[in-house]
């Protein structure tokens, strides 16, 4: 890995020290230049491209289900990871004695979807506490029952960067014929994925994030054997077999994934994110993890250096990831005010749950995690 040759295609290193990846990646040049070919297609012919668009779409739906080991059916374009969370809750067959199984760490999206369920069909929801920000399967196998409809659940959390083994949370749930769906964002990108390795039935994630791709980007995969049964919840020519045909007749939803698509895609996002899933194939996922694996290790070794601050996420080897969250052990600074100062330095990162968010990702460098340090060091001191 040749990060001077990395870090010349990504314009944000020529700025800023970025390090807040699990926030809103930035683009790849290659990825801007794509965006813009579409856009400028579009601007010098209207729809003239249409069909080239479309046959780029096909190849970035290839890109996904081979970078997830998925084939191209089971893969839905989404802008969001929101709307593909809702996809699944909206259109699942629920019954009056059905449970949802959860945890306490989860960003909003992944929580509200399940809320409305509950509510609205009178489920129980059920919540699985952490324990010093660590999620434990145990504390799951006491919530999931024959009675659980569905576990819902981050591959890593946003806020700490714990990662689930989602491989034995998935067997715990089709244990008792449950369904687990998986919010991918801060997972897909920086840490290999392989869902039928994990045997997850639902995973979706945006693009905008690790993934290195534009905003309004996303996919949703459904397990093929699945697909009959969500009812999709909105529908449009997309959703139909015959996608092309508009004359008025009855539908016949997709024999695939696209009958979760509606209306209009993201062509221009769609282009940037199959060079951003090229990239980050050539480089390779495993080299990505290990990449930033190396400089967390750098990182954690500095911050064990610094008197004011503690590491509050999870450092055992099966559960970090690209992401760390440090709690500031003086009260009377507030970790918004370091982030402001930190921007004034140039280096941007994240504050979430009263700590600090640091996320590194491969075309980062020992030398930016040092300037972090010293300036935390010194924003820090009592």
């Amino acid at each position: 890995m040749n990060i001077d040759e990395l870090r010349a295609q990504f314009p944000v290193t020529k700025h800023y020290t970025y390090l807040n990846h699990a926030a809103v990646a930035p683009l790849p040049q290659s990825v801007i230049n794509a965006v813009y070919e579409v856009t400028q297609e579009k601007g010098d012919s209207g729809g003239l491209h249409w069909m080239d668009w479309e046959e780029e779409a096909e190849k970035t739906r290839n890109a996904i289900a081979g970078l997830i080991n998925a084939t191209p059916e089971e893969i839905a374009f989404v802008p969001n990871t929101s709307e593909g969370l809702s996809i699944i809750a909206n259109g699942l067959k629920w019954n009056k004695n059905d449970n949802i199984v959860t945890n306490d760490l989860e960003f909003p999206s992944v929580a509200f979807p399940w809320q409305i369920q509950a509510k609205k069909h009178g489920l129980e929801l059920r919540i699985v506490r952490n324990r010093n920000e660590a999620l434990f399967l145990e504390d799951f196998e006491d919530k999931i029952d024959r009675n659980t409809k569905v576990v819902a659940i981050s591959h890593v959390q946003f806020s700490n960067g714990f990662k689930i083994d989602l491989k034995r949370l998935s067997h715990l749930a089709h244990e008792n014929n449950a369904y687990i769906i998986i919010d991918g964002v801060q997972g897909v990108g920086q840490i290999p994925v392989d869902v039928k390795q994990i045997d997850v039935d639902f995973y979706t994630s945006s693009g905008y994030k690790w993934l290195l791709s534009p905003v309004a980007t996303g996919f949703l995969f459904l397990k093929r054997e699945l697909l009959e049964e969500i009812d999709p919840t909105f529908v449009g020519y997309r959703s139909d077999e015959l996608e092309h045909e508009f004359h008025f007749r009855e539908i016949s939803p997709s024999k695939s994934a696209r009958r979760f698509e509606h209306g209009q895609l993201n062509f221009p996002g769609i282009a940037g994110m199959r060079v951003a899933i090229a990239l980050l194939e050539k480089i390779g996922i495993h080299n990505i993890e290990n990449r930033i694996r190396v400089l967390m290790d750098y990182l954690l070794a500095g911050i064990e250096e610094i008197r004011e601050l503690k590491v509050i996420s999870s450092l055992t080897p099966e559960h970090r990831s690209g992401i760390i969250k440090v709690k500031i052990e003086n009260s009377d600074i507030d970790p918004e005010e370091i982030i402001t100062k930190l921007q004034e330095q140039h280096i941007i990162i994240s504050s979430r749950a009263g700590g600090l968010r640091i996320s590194c990702n491969f075309y980062n460098t020992e030398e930016e995690i040092k300037r972090l340090l010293d300036a935390l060091s010194l924003l820090t001191q009592s």
